[in-house]
């Protein structure tokens, strides 16, 4: 049994892996929970085994210290399912930083802790900040959007303005045509 922090995330990866998933699918339904959590196979719980393979390939990546594409095609998966599950994008991504929690505590039950507690309250509350700000830019981005929304509600804008699409004009005048009557 090592006592290094490299030993401790080999050592214990099967735990931090299964504490890591309870926390991403603890936010789903607790029927939906069970199902994720009992089914393994991938076709009848794909929800599950995107987060149980993503997961596991983003733990490999940040266990190795080399410099490895972070984004593996199964993270790149479980990420597309956060997108279409309409979850706000400090949600879609905060899966991330409770790997560092779990870690954590599994430090402090193999008391390893010379510094890293200072080190890990200072990095939760700057991945917190930065987890507000990137929440606020998508804010202030949407409202950007409903301005521009806005501008094509009030006429602003030609399509909007009361006029007629060219098509819809085209397709008038032949009728008025056909009709024997005068094009506007």
């Amino acid at each position: 049994m090592g006592n290094t922090f490299q030993d401790l995330l080999s050592e214990k990866k099967g735990e931090i892996l299964e504490k890591w998933e309870d926390s991403i699918l603890s936010g789903y339904a607790p029927d939906a929970f069970h199902i994720f959590k009992k089914q393994k196979d991938q076709f009848a719980n794909p929800i599950g085994h995107k987060v149980r393979t993503g997961l596991a390939e983003l733990y490999e990546v940040l266990c190795e210290s080399s410099n490895k594409e972070v984004l593996t095609p199964d993270l790149q998966e479980l990420i597309k399912l956060r997108v279409v599950q309409k979850a706000s994008p400090a949600d879609a991504v905060s899966f991330v930083f409770k790997l560092k929690d779990i870690v954590r505590r599994e430090l402090t039950k193999k008391r390893i802790t010379e510094s890293y507690q200072e080190w890990v309250a200072f990095d939760a509350r700057v991945d917190a900040a930065a987890l507000v700000i990137f929440d606020m830019f998508m804010i202030s981005k949407e409202q950007l959007y409903k301005v521009r929304i806005n501008e094509f509600e009030h006429g602003r804008h030609i399509l909007t303005d009361g006029s007629i699409c060219p098509s819809a004009l085209v397709r008038r005048n032949e009728q008025n045509a056909e009709a024997g009557g005068v094009c506007p």
